[in-house]
């Protein structure tokens, strides 16, 4: 994961908003949520004269454009960024001439008399004939001119060529002592600018300068979108995102630290709160019995039919209804199955009228874009639907749908209201306090993010990993038929964690020692298993053994 975070480089991100309406909810406990999806073009501008490199590989372009990814508007129109390290750099130096400049003005003002404006023109310079003396002759004339008027007002002369600009300096130094110059840019245009007083000249100085330090704060690009959820300490979401994490900081932030634990202490310094759906989908106790898909429009497609059907139901998923709120020249629209499902259900529903708070749930999708640039414009039939997902606006807009709908199966199951939920930053409630964080309503669920084909298969974030081996158990050699609720329900009534290595053979982690134990015993109580089980030491023993081991798996799938 690391290596490849460091190799490639991000095409796009997409991001999606999603805040719940606060004057939309509805009297049976519904919510109203309103997402502003988006994905950017990620290409590496050249900043303040650093080239940057970047690998890639061709059976990924291929993919890329075999999928309609414009390739073209990513150079063209794709942002570039800073790294904070950059950033400081930058205005650092911007600052330090700022600082000078404003140390020669002041300088000048107390030890310089202010100039009259009445001096005469000394000897000129003589200048051999050709387009350079054409130029200072017509520059002459124009500071004569100017120097006449009453005006205040500085001289601006077009003057691109720089020996051209260099050489009137001279003239001005030698036969106009009593003004001042200095060369100027106007957005793409070249000046040579006089001035009747020193003063004027640092203020030019310092007007550029700041125009400078604002410049630094659009090169700081795609990076200045996440210092925004950094800032309002939002709820950073994903689906399968360890990877795209990984992205995330070593492309916008810095290199990726040498250990797990360093990465861990640096990105929660940015990001406290992070969700992964995929985690939640398969680990969260009132999640998993509704056995979902593993990929992300599966899971938004099945969450959302789940969600039409139960709705209503004692101890059913909350109500909710969706609005997508485009950006001004992209249009996206829900997924056409999320769509249909609450069509089928708002018909027997009031209008929403009330709400309380506010949350945005990003979803980096920085590795790819591999469909069209926005969803269908009209609303599809059945047989017309548009599959736009892995565009990364597209995907970050599921994962936004994804995550309501599991939060209203969990505030169901558990006769919470949406009201009590807090999407703000982490903080210390109360005792009278109702309200929940996220962190409370999800303790065993936040900041911990799935990982594929690894052992321990969950990364915790905030805490120490689950890498106790001991509570790993290869489970081999069952039917291929078997589904993920065959598997729960040999070792029911514990709850286990499964990592899937084939169609026969999976990873059964438990949740503690006890349960371990308990896992154990039950293996040896069942007769004629038609399984294999074995503890990870004993797996390791097999795997060190010289010789075939047709019992085992590979090791570059089991080692952990």
């Amino acid at each position: 994961h690391c290596d490849g975070a460091k190799t490639f480089l991000p095409v796009q991100v997409g991001i999606c908003a999603a805040r719940r309406d606060p004057t939309r909810s509805s009297p049976n406990g519904g919510c109203h949520w309103i997402f502003s999806p988006f994905s950017l073009y990620v290409f590496p501008r050249d900043a303040a004269g650093s080239e940057r490199h970047f690998s890639v590989a061709a059976a990924t372009l291929l993919f890329l454009d075999n999928n309609g990814f414009d390739f073209n508007a990513w150079v063209r129109n794709g942002l570039g960024w800073l790294r904070p390290t950059e950033e400081e750099e930058r205005r650092r130096g911007v600052q330090q001439r700022i600082d000078e400049v404003m140390r020669l003005k002041q300088s000048a003002a107390a030890s310089v008399p202010a100039s009259d404006g009445t001096g005469g023109d000394s000897t000129p310079i003589d200048i051999p004939n050709g387009v350079d003396r054409a130029v200072v002759d017509a520059a002459r004339a124009e500071i004569r001119t100017w120097l006449a008027s009453a005006t205040r007002a500085p001289l601006e002369i077009p003057m691109e060529n720089a020996f051209q600009r260099l050489l009137m300096h001279t003239v001005i130094a030698q036969e106009f002592p009593q003004v001042y110059s200095h060369s100027s840019r106007r957005g793409g245009e070249r000046f040579l600018c006089v001035y009747k007083s020193q003063a004027e000249v640092y203020n030019e100085q310092l007007s550029a300068l700041e125009q400078e330090m604002e410049t630094i704060d659009v090169e700081v690009g795609v990076r200045s979108i996440l210092d925004e959820i950094t800032r309002g300490s939002k709820p950073l979401v994903g689906h399968n995102c360890f990877y795209d994490f990984l992205h995330l900081y070593q492309t916008f932030y810095a290199d990726l630290p040498d250990s797990i634990h360093e990465f861990k202490a640096a990105w929660l310094q940015l990001f406290p709160q992070t969700l992964d759906t995929k985690y939640l989908a398969e680990a969260h106790e009132l999640l998993v019995s509704l056995q979902p898909p593993a990929t992300l429009k599966g899971l938004c497609d099945f969450m959302a039919q789940a969600a039409s059907t139960t709705q209503g139901t004692p101890g059913g998923p909350l109500p909710v209804t969706f609005e997508v709120n485009s950006l001004p020249g992209v249009e996206y629209r829900l997924p056409f199955q999320v769509a249909s499902a609450e069509a089928s259900v708002a018909a027997s529903e009031p209008r929403p009228t009330g709400g309380e708070t506010l949350a945005v749930t990003p979803a980096a999708g920085p590795t790819a874009a591999l469909a069209a640039a926005t969803a269908p414009t009209t609303t599809p039939s059945a047989s017309e639907e548009t599959d736009s997902s892995h565009e990364a606006g597209y995907d970050a807009l599921m994962t936004s749908v994804v995550l309501v709908h599991q939060l209203g199966q969990i505030l169901g199951k558990k006769r919470l209201p949406w009201g009590q939920l807090d999407f703000g930053s982490l903080r210390r409630s109360s005792p009278d306090d109702m309200r929940r964080s996220l962190s409370e309503a999800l303790p065993l669920s936040v900041n911990r993010i799935r990982l594929v084909r690894a052992q321990p298969n969950v990364v915790n974030l905030s805490g120490r990993d689950e890498a106790d081996m001991s509570r790993h158990f290869l489970m081999s050699g069952y039917p291929p038929s078997w589904k993920k609720w065959d598997l729960m329900k040999v070792w029911s009534p514990l709850w286990v964690g499964l990592s899937y290595v084939d169609d026969t053979s999976c990873w059964v982690i438990a949740r503690n020692e006890a349960d371990a134990m308990a896992l154990q015993k039950i293996y040896k109580m069942i007769e004629e298993p038609q399984f294999r089980l074995c503890t990870y030491e004993e797996h390791r023993a097999i795997q060190d053994k010289p010789g075939p081991r047709a019992d085992t798996l590979s090791g570059q799938q089991l080692a952990p």
